[in-house]
């Protein structure tokens, strides 16, 4: 096969013309380091600087001057356009230079010179850890390319929740480590010690079993070990529960023993993750505060949050998930799981980026925000196989049933029309003037 088989029609910011010659320019930066009285040089390769295409477009016809118009319309206009090369397809390019040649002997007919410049987009300060497909799959025979893309979403989210737990537990060792070891420490130790044991047996009281007496202070690695297992045992696994917020306190367990900021700012992030409302940054310091106790209770805080913001990642998967096979929730409720999720994982992440340095906090940052990617993704794909939601007017009055047989032609559906309006309290005896949530089909 060749290119004379394979060429597309080539445009410019969505303006069709005719190529007649095109030729490709590239060029390497180079750094040549020479040494003294030594043949050669050492050549380093700085990368490889924008591609050029360089084209000849021939316009002509009774509608030439129309066609010269929405080309120059199209080079006049600034920043980057999307150019359909006839041989290499979509490319994101700049306009450089352009050149239009009449001649008298082609009448109707202009000659175009176009030089672009490939445009290639900054990257991210952090790049991502992987890429997604596209959400938007609505074919249900797509889903298995779809589950491949993510790496299967069980997997994946338990691979990052375990990731995070890692790191935030490697850095409340490392701050409490770096505690001890001030100068006068001895004096707070046990403020430190009922601190970190108020908060621990706080949250074990969510999960209904008490934690074992140990020295938060000498075993260093118990504390987010016995906060993680309080926390998963206390989050719900049922969608009902879920969206109650049953698995989210409503302030900082323990939260009594804590100094009076860390308090504070932890309630409200837990106030604000039960509202499903992005969390206020004003309450938090910009940075660790130095004196020991205090920044031990942030910590403390951010211990509590994360592996909330973990706990609900994990159950609030499986819900979607098996919502792709036996759907039981309507897209609203799909909706209040996913913001459930996003406003724990958004506190921890603001937590984590104004209290830790960025090389402590990149890490646990980028695999919260990719948990919440995950989620986000597979509960639109599940929205995605239903159809479209519409409002129905109730036009005379009739039961659930009825209106599943005249509308879809099967009065089973009657189940899903109660999923969907879960606020209709007479689904026996429906007015006429009634509007409802139904499917298009």
């Amino acid at each position: 096969m060749s290119w004379a088989e394979t060429l597309l029609d080539a445009s410019f910011r969505g303006v069709p013309f005719q190529v007649v010659e095109e030729s490709l320019q590239a060029q390497r930066a180079l750094a040549e380091h020479g040494t003294p009285f030594k043949d050669g040089d050492r050549v380093r390769d700085l990368g490889r600087g924008a591609r050029r295409f360089q084209m000849q477009v021939v316009v002509f016809g009774v509608n030439y001057e129309l066609e010269l118009q929405n080309i120059l319309r199209a080079l006049d206009t600034p920043g980057p356009g999307e150019l359909i090369h006839p041989i290499y397809g979509s490319v994101s390019v700049v306009t450089q230079t352009w050149e239009v040649k009449h001649n008298a002997d082609g009448p109707d007919s202009a000659l175009v010179s176009l030089l672009f410049l490939e445009d290639t987009p900054e990257l991210p300060f952090f790049v991502r850890q992987f890429e997604f497909v596209d959400i938007g799959i609505t074919d249900v025979e797509e889903q298995a390319s779809w589950q491949d893309g993510v790496f299967d979403l069980f997997g994946r989210i338990d691979s990052l929740v375990s990731e995070i737990q890692s790191w935030i537990g490697g850095g409340w060792v490392g701050l409490i480590e770096k505690a001890l070891g001030l100068p006068g420490i001895f004096l707070r130790v046990q403020q430190l010690r009922s601190q970190i044991l108020g908060v621990v047996s706080g949250v074990a009281s969510m999960a209904k079993h008490p934690s074992a007496a140990y020295d938060p202070l000498v075993d260093l690695f118990r504390t987010p070990t016995q906060i993680r297992s309080a926390v998963q045992g206390s989050t719900p696994s049922s969608s009902t529960a879920l969206l109650s917020m049953s698995g989210i306190p409503a302030s900082i367990p323990g939260g009594a023993s804590l100094t009076t900021q860390a308090a504070r700012a932890g309630n409200a992030f837990l106030i604000s993750a039960r509202q499903g409302n992005a969390p206020d940054a004003d309450l938090l310091p910009d940075g660790m505060p130095d004196d020991p106790v205090e920044s031990s209770g942030f910590a403390l805080v951010v211990l509590v949050i994360t592996e909330l913001a973990a706990a609900h990642a994990q159950a609030v998967a499986i819900v979607i998930e098996d919502e792709g096979q036996n759907p039981t929730l309507s897209p609203v409720e799909l909706e209040g799981l996913v913001n459930l999720a996003r406003s724990l994982v958004q506190s921890a992440v603001l937590l984590q980026r104004r209290l830790y340095d960025v090389e402590t906090s990149r890490p646990i940052i980028e695999a919260l925000r990719n948990t919440a990617a995950l989620i986000q993704a597979r509960a639109r794909q599940v929205i995605l196989q239903s159809p479209p939601m519409v409002e129905r007017l109730v036009e005379t009055p009739a039961s659930l049933r009825l209106l599943a047989h005249r509308w879809y032609g099967d009065h089973t559906r009657a189940l899903e029309l109660i999923r969907l309006n879960p606020d209709l309290n007479t689904p026996h005896n429906i007015p006429a003037g009634r509007v409802l949530r139904a499917y298009a089909e």
